[in-house]
C-alpha cells in the first residue's frame, strides 16, 4: 500500500517503546477519515493486525514490521498493534490531502 502522492505529512508522534506506547494503540482503533498513518520501526518488531470492521472477531491482515521497515494504515481501517520485542522502538507519521489537514 502507498500513500497518495498528493497527500502531505501533517504530523509525527514521538518515538515510543514498551514503557511509553499509548495503550490506545494496543487496542482496536482506526485512523481518521482522509488520513493515512505510516508506522516506522527503528528497533525490534511490531505486529500490525487489521480487521474488516469494528466488530470483526478475526483479523483479516497481519503484518510483522521489522527494524528499518514501515507499514501504511489506510483511512478508517480498524487495527491494533503488538510490540514483539522488549527493545521495540517506533513512531507514527500522519498524512492527509492538503484540504484535509487536521
Amino acid at each position: 500500500m502507498t500513500i497518495p502522492q498528493h497527500f502531505r505529512h501533517t504530523r509525527a508522534t514521538p518515538f515510543w517503546d514498551k514503557t511509553t506506547v499509548p495503550q490506545a494503540l494496543l487496542n482496536r482503533h482506526n485512523t481518521k477519515q482522509g488520513v493515512y498513518a505510516r508506522l516506522s520501526v527503528m528497533r525490534g518488531a511490531v505486529k500490525y493486525v487489521g480487521f474488516a470492521d469494528e466488530q470483526a472477531q478475526a483479523a483479516e491482515r497481519e503484518v510483522v514490521i521489522k527494524a528499518g521497515c514501515f507499514a501504511i494504515s489506510p483511512p478508517q481501517y480498524w487495527h491494533r498493534i503488538e510490540l514483539l520485542t522488549d527493545d521495540t522502538y517506533f513512531n507514527l507519521d500522519f498524512f492527509a490531502a492538503d484540504a484535509d489537514r487536521r
